[in-house]
């Protein structure tokens, strides 16, 4: 007879109860190491939260900063920008939009406004108006020149003379009238060449103890617009109808054809100045504002061939005070109230000439 024997009890806990023990040790462990992850990395999680709003209102509150000036940002966008750091995280919040701002410049880029003001001075002078630096620079010369003397003068009478004329390679005629009339007077001279009419220029004024006093001067090429010179000697300036400039009135000033006819004036006062050393200075200006001391001295007495005769004639010239600027020689006729026989006007270096040489007079 077979007895039934009893089932051995396992030694030990039960398995379900050993896998939950591992569980909740498991679950233990993953807390803390979240725990720390979350204190290791908070820095960098509230740097990209959305409390964005506190630093904006952080950087609101601090003053903006200076504007830059131009040169200083031209000289920060050529030099080369600066190697950034790594970035490193800090438990610290930084503000997104004060990590932006511009870093202060160095001295040396601070000081370049001071030492780009000359560089910048001369691209504003080189970038105007060409004819408002040349009566700039002429009223500087005015400026500087010494008082210009007041000459006596005796004026010739009205007078027609009749040129061959030359210019380049061109030729033709130029008649020159001069008309005084009680304290008025108009001079005017015409150049024509193939029966057509290449230039115009009058000048109207009166008379002041310097001799001629002119008010208006025009000069009109061909195929171009009428300029003019204005002397306003109620207000001490010339003005032009072309350029918006302005030149101070210099006492005897003449204009670029009444010149002639006042160093004739005052050739025939003070005819001694038809010596060696003599010399006559004036200022003259033309309907462009091309403004400048125009000094006269005696070179020589010279004879003239005319197509009405050989004629003995004192020669004054005006030498260029720099560069592209106008020789001028004259020879004056004593006999004829020392008016010009011959006339000669050429822009240095290489200009063609413009010449005038008499053929009669009436």
């Amino acid at each position: 007879m077979l007895v039934e024997q009893p089932v051995p009890r396992r030694q030990g806990r039960p398995r379900w109860r050993v896998l939950l023990a591992l569980v909740v040790v498991a679950l233990w462990v993953h807390w803390v190491l979240l725990r720390s992850a979350a204190v290791t990395w908070g820095g960098a999680d509230a740097a990209l939260a959305p409390a964005a709003s506190v630093q904006v209102r952080t950087v609101q509150s601090s003053p903006p900063p200076p504007p830059l000036a131009a040169a200083t940002v031209a000289a920060q966008q050529a030099a080369p920008p600066p190697a950034r750091p790594r970035p490193r995280v800090s438990p610290r919040v930084v503000s997104p939009a004060a990590a932006a701002l511009p870093a202060p410049p160095p001295a040396a880029v601070q000081e370049l406004p001071q030492q780009a003001v000359p560089a910048l001075s001369a691209t504003l002078v080189a970038s105007a108006d060409a004819s408002v630096e040349l009566v700039a620079v002429a009223a500087h010369r005015v400026g500087a020149e010494p008082e210009l003397p007041i000459y006596r003068t005796v004026m010739p009478p009205a007078v027609t003379l009749r040129y061959a004329l030359q210019r380049g390679l061109w030729s033709g005629t130029g008649e020159l009238t001069w008309r005084p009339s009680g304290d008025r007077y108009e001079a005017r001279l015409e150049g024509h060449v193939a029966g057509l009419r290449v230039l115009t220029q009058v000048s109207q004024g009166g008379f002041d103890r310097a001799g001629i006093a002119p008010l208006r001067f025009t000069d009109q090429r061909v195929r171009r617009a009428v300029n003019a010179a204005n002397f306003q000697r109620d207000k001490g300036k010339l003005t032009y109808s072309g350029p918006a400039t302005e030149v101070p009135l210099v006492p005897g000033a003449q204009d670029r054809l009444s010149w002639m006819i006042q160093l004739a004036a005052v050739i025939g006062a003070e005819p001694q100045r038809a010596a060696p050393g003599g010399k006559v200075a004036m200022f003259v200006t033309g309907a462009r504002a091309d403004a400048d001391v125009w000094a006269f001295d005696f070179v020589a007495s010279e004879t003239v061939q005319t197509e009405s005769g050989a004629v003995n004639a004192v020669k004054f010239a005006r030498e260029p005070r720099r560069p592209y600027d106008t020789q001028v020689e004259v020879w004056l006729d004593p006999a004829r109230h020392y008016l010009p026989v011959r006339a000669k006007m050429t822009t240095a270096p290489d200009g063609d000439a413009f010449e005038l040489l008499l053929r009669d007079m009436q």
